[in-house]
């Protein structure tokens, strides 16, 4: 290495040889970060929040319609003249403006039961983000959104 003057004091500025191994230790540590094509996956990080079901075009399970439609609400509506929010809790109740029902999963299915209703009508059901469909019979029968919590205070 030779000395360098800068402004009266003195460095030492290395050779060309010492910038060269610079680089080669950076690239042989780089080596280890490129792509393995062992074929194998590496394992992906476990996300707490569940899936939506309409993003890969299926229908919720059991646990994806308790984890994002129970304890919440939905307003929406079953017909273009039927609006309706309710608010389905823990319990198994379902509370709307002025009437309450029940709620079950069945068969990955959310059946509700309503006093004026003749028989209990279940649904598959598709959550993309806040959107959801309510299906019977491979058709939409119903859509509309998910409201965190209760806040009509039903």
């Amino acid at each position: 290495m030779q000395p360098v003057s800068f402004f009266g004091a003195t460095a030492v500025r290395p050779g060309r040889h010492a910038g060269l191994a610079a680089v080669l230790i950076a690239v042989i540590g780089l080596a280890g970060c490129g792509s393995d094509d062992s074929g194998e996956t590496a394992p992906q990080a476990d996300s707490s929040a569940p899936a939506d079901s309409a993003q890969t075009g299926e229908f919720a399970n059991a646990q994806i319609i308790r984890d994002r439609v129970v304890g919440n609400t939905v307003t929406g509506t079953m017909s273009p003249d039927s609006a309706y929010t309710e608010f389905y809790a823990e319990d198994g109740s379902i509370h709307g403006a002025s009437y309450e029902a029940r709620w079950t999963i069945q068969d990955d299915q959310m059946c509700f039961d309503y006093d004026e209703a003749p028989e209990i009508d279940c649904y598959r059901v598709k959550i993309d983000g806040d959107s959801i469909e309510w299906h019977r019979q491979d058709e939409v029968q119903g859509k509309g959104t998910l409201v965190e919590g209760n806040p009509n205070n039903f």
